[in-house]
């Protein structure tokens, strides 16, 4: 469970800015986010203190920390309150023992608890796969074991229904700050703030590159052609996939659509019970909602009508006038680290007397199964829900509020 922010609005104010790329209101919103995160940290150990509820902790999204952890964060703590904090990461945080290192525990919480608050990152398949580099994957094909003699052959048919990746991790970092008189209460406080930091860093770049990444030194992201054979730029990274344009969600139109997805890049057959749609909000309010919209015979209206099973889900990544749809369990997001764990020194800002900085790291990288597992779609003229109707052996076509006829 992560910590629960009394200011909820943080958040968005954070993703925001990170979404509007200009510098200056991105160090404005992380400013603003940490001094408010700080002085909730500071509040919640007073609250525990004066109390003496230790059971408080829990309510409010504090984890109990293993004993290599509480040694983790000591460590962590020490090197900080140091007069010397370079020379100390670099006794502490950067030798070779395993307590100097970030507990894989500490990162699959994190993760856990981003796949629990963001709906988007939650129907994504997070693999952590610490230093692999290669990685294998089902192909979808339906393997039968075969009765008679065991035979090259078998063994080569079965082996055929993997595929291997390769895993070329990238580095998603951002800075933060502690003063120092927080380090003086306790791991499970200190545990708490940088937690919460790497969620909120985490999420802003993981949503990103999830669905727009370049797959140069980011995730590649669900809207990319990675088609076999595609033509991929050092510098541009994958192409963009051609979009498909979609005027209704009519059952045959969106079955066809579908019947795109059913279908894997090499011909076998997926099954799935449910899709999702990704789209912005101004195109969910303006395109999707009257799309999907219509007054039921009880005079009220229902929404997200789709002809199949169709989770909608609102990210400001994707641009206006355009949706993917597909299966998000088919994306990837394989996660790592280097040897000094997530959390690194940082020289680039002055160490005041009173503030430490340092910086918050993950490894990683992303990419879809193959190409159909999404479709983009060009949704810009995208028609409002109407009721078709059959009189007397021709179709009439009446608006979603007209009453059909019979």
């Amino acid at each position: 469970m992560a910590i629960k922010l009394n200011n909820s609005t943080i958040g968005t104010v954070m993703a925001a800015a990170m979404q509007s790329g200009d510098q200056a209101q991105i160090e404005q919103a992380w400013e603003q986010f940490h001094a408010q995160l700080a002085e909730q940290i500071v509040q919640d150990f007073e609250d525990v203190k004066a109390s003496n509820d230790s059971t408080i902790l829990a309510q409010r999204g504090y984890r109990q920390l293993t004993n290599k952890e509480m040694r983790y964060y000591k460590n962590l703590a020490e090197a900080l309150k140091s007069d010397n904090p370079q020379q100390k990461f670099t006794e502490i945080i950067g030798s070779d023992e395993e307590d100097a290192l970030m507990p894989d525990t500490t990162i699959e919480s994190v993760f856990n608890d981003l796949k629990e608050d963001h709906e988007l990152l939650s129907k994504m398949s997070f693999t952590y796969v610490k230093y692999a580099v290669k990685w294998i994957l089902s192909d979808h094909t339906k393997q039968k074991a075969v009765w008679g003699k065991i035979t090259d052959a078998i063994t080569k048919e079965i082996t055929s229904g993997f595929r291997v990746i390769d895993i070329h991790q990238s580095k998603l970092s951002a800075y933060a700050f502690i003063e120092r008189g927080m380090l003086d209460l306790g791991p499970v406080f200190l545990d708490g703030y940088i937690r919460t930091v790497l969620m909120e860093a985490l999420y802003c770049g993981l949503e990103a590159g999830g669905i727009a990444g370049t797959g140069v030194e980011e995730p590649i992201g669900m809207d990319r052609d990675i088609h076999e054979g595609v033509s991929f730029s050092t510098t541009d990274g994958y192409p963009r996939k051609n979009k498909e344009t979609v005027t209704d969600f009519t059952p045959a139109t969106y079955g066809a659509l579908l019947g795109k997805i059913a279908k894997t890049e090499k011909g076998a057959l997926r099954k799935f019970s449910k899709v999702q749609m990704i789209v912005n909000m101004s195109d969910y309010l303006t395109k999707i909602m009257p799309a999907t919209t219509a007054l039921n015979t009880a005079g009220k209206y229902v929404n997200d009508l789709f002809p199949f099973p169709t989770e909608v889900i609102v990210s400001n990544e994707l641009g206006d006038g355009e949706a993917l749809l597909g299966l998000l369990e088919e994306y990837n997001m394989f996660l790592g680290g280097d040897r000094n764990g997530q959390i690194d020194f940082s020289d680039d800002f002055k160490f005041l007397e009173d503030t430490r900085y340092f910086k918050v790291i993950q490894y990683g990288t992303g990419r879809a199964f193959d190409n159909t597992s999404f479709l983009l779609l060009d949704i810009s003229n995208l028609d409002p829900a109407y009721i078709t109707v059959k009189v007397g052996g021709a179709v009439d076509v009446n608006g979603a509020n007209d009453a059909p006829t019979v």
